[in-house]
């Protein structure tokens, strides 16, 4: 992406993971990043008769606002997204929206999208502000990709983009919910992550992804059994002195379909849970010569 107050081109970039060696099956153990942080769901070595490939990618979330630091020009990206997952993949298709800081103190709030290896776009009619309700999906069917965003909130007019990729074609191996350090990239594909802006937290909901197979379609949620595999990422940068770019996702909800993400190394505030159950009053003793005290009630389960 370019700025309008940098000259360098900023682009969103696959992800450079460590530790995704595990076995490809149910949830993955976390993974360390020094650029995404979020939650994955991938097709896998192995098609399932329901996972060939993954066609759609969807969820909404509300835009952070974006806490600027004097002297420092920072970044933070917040997309889904098919492809780029692993690090052989050539492609990336994902759209979503941005919080900028320049080294004044100026704020930037945007949508875009991008196909990767092209450069990102920005999506002009559609203005984003803090707090706006933003719902955005990825869908491919053979070489063709369509990308939609919508701001609920201003109630400009839906972005829906279309394009045919064949060089390279469209990546459809993961499907992705991310918050991501946009990279600074030169020649030779060589990115270094950017500064990442202070977002505070936030969070992704009606996460959802949709695949086919031999035996038909299936639409589910981030951790649906039908995956073959999925799992967290935690963004932590590359050793950079003073550089505190951190984010840190949380578990899953029940349903699989949310979860938030924190700016810093600690995980995010989650809601609190239902309080339990009062436990049933206990019989009274029997009378004696004194009479004993019958039991106290078991106390209901926390929340």
């Amino acid at each position: 992406m370019r700025r309008p107050y940098r000259t360098a081109a900023v682009a969103l970039v696959a992800l450079a993971v460590a530790g995704g060696g595990a076995a490809w099956a149910g949830e993955l153990h976390p993974q360390d990043s020094s650029n995404w942080a979020g939650w994955v769901a991938t097709a896998g070595p192995r098609a399932t008769k329901l996972v060939r490939h993954f066609t759609n990618v969807a969820a909404s979330w509300t835009q952070p606002t974006g806490t600027c630091t004097h002297g420092h020009t920072t970044f933070a990206a917040f997309w889904v997204g098919l492809g780029g997952y692993s690090n052989a993949s050539k492609a990336l298709e994902q759209v979503g929206t941005e919080a900028d800081c320049s080294s004044r103190g100026e704020r930037f709030y945007y949508a875009w999208y991008e196909f990767v290896p092209a450069p990102p776009v920005t999506i002009h009619h559609v203005r984003i502000n803090p707090g706006d309700r933003i719902t955005a999906s990825v869908h491919v069917s053979s070489y063709t990709v369509t990308i939609r965003l919508a701001d609920l909130t201003s109630g400009a007019r839906p972005f829906t983009y279309v394009r045919v990729m064949h060089a390279p074609p469209p990546d459809t191996s993961a499907a992705e919910w991310i918050a991501e350090a946009p990279s600074n990239c030169v020649t030779d594909n060589r990115c270094k992550p950017l500064r990442l802006t202070d977002f505070g937290q936030i969070t992704f909901t009606a996460a959802a992804a949709s695949s086919i197979g031999a035996s038909g379609r299936h639409t589910g949620p981030i951790d649906d059994p039908v995956w073959p595999q999925y799992g967290m990422i935690v963004l932590r940068p590359a050793s950079s002195p003073g550089d505190p770019s951190a984010a840190q996702p949380g578990t899953l909800s029940a349903d699989g379909r949310s979860f938030s993400i924190a700016y810093g190394p600690t995980g995010p505030t989650g809601p609190t849970g239902p309080t339990g159950p009062t436990g049933s009053t206990g019989s009274t003793g029997h009378s004696g010569p004194t009479g004993s005290t019958g039991a106290s009630g078991a106390s209901g389960p926390t929340g």
